[in-house]
């Protein structure tokens, strides 16, 4: 039996890098899932077929997690097939890079939009359920680039710090109802690592990638998070997948 067993998980983001690796490791450790993506239905209805090959009941909606009737409709068609939530990855992101004096403000409006307000958004949306419920698990995902100096992502970087606080506090108040709140911070190769590469080559004549880690190596960190084993763990952040 898997340690996700009989769980109902949302994780948005997940057509492809680090969510799909998510997604797909709870569906083998026996979660049924929710997934969404934005901008690619190919890519999520991809990875709807690889979960249903691993036996896994499960959704794909496309979600646009800055709009909160998006996410909250997401939410309730989970909630009225399962009956319940008990694990949220807010793992859906974007990275546009440019340093300070370069971003637009569309651009940091953007990027606090889907990051910030995103999680915002995820974490309202299923904590009504999970305290019914008196249990629940949420994963936020921030970044190195909130917690050490980095370069052409002040934008995602100050929308991850935010994550952080919120986190924190959201997590205390939580701790009345059995909810654990935690972060991770995972480097692995995407396409966002891509664009950091390719811009640091331009930029600083460095061609080094941030991380040759593969997504599926920091997954086993979300299941963690997600399962019994972390009931005692809450306004954590782990930094995971560096090497």
């Amino acid at each position: 039996m898997g340690r996700l067993e009989g769980r109902v998980a949302i994780v948005t983001g997940a057509s492809r890098g680090i969510g799909r690796a998510v997604a797909l490791e709870f569906a083998r450790e026996g979660a049924v899932l929710a997934v969404t993506g934005v901008r690619d239905r190919e890519a999520l209805e991809r990875v709807r077929d690889e979960i249903t090959a691993l036996g896994a009941e499960n959704i794909a909606r496309m979600a646009d997690v800055g709009r909160r009737a998006e996410v909250d409709a997401l939410v309730a068609e989970t909630v009225e097939r399962w009956g319940r939530v008990d694990v949220l990855v807010n793992n859906a992101g974007i990275l546009r890079m440019a340093r300070f004096e370069d971003i637009s403000e569309e651009q940091w409006d953007e990027t606090m939009r889907v990051h910030l307000k995103g999680t915002f958004n995820g974490m309202q949306a299923v904590l009504p359920v999970m305290k019914r419920q008196r249990s629940g698990k949420i994963i936020n995902l921030t970044g190195p680039a909130a917690l050490r100096p980095s370069t052409g992502v002040s934008d995602y970087a100050g929308a991850k710090g935010g994550i952080i606080t919120l986190t924190f506090n959201v997590a205390n108040e939580m701790k009345p109802y059995n909810i654990q709140i935690n972060c991770i911070s995972p480097v692995a190769d995407t396409r966002m690592t891509d664009a950091i590469a390719e811009f640091r080559e331009h930029a600083q004549g460095t061609a080094a990638r941030p991380s040759p880690v593969p997504p599926e190596a920091v997954a086993p960190a979300f299941v963690f998070f997600a399962c019994g084993d972390s009931d005692y763990i809450t306004g954590e952040v782990l930094g995971f997948g560096r090497k």
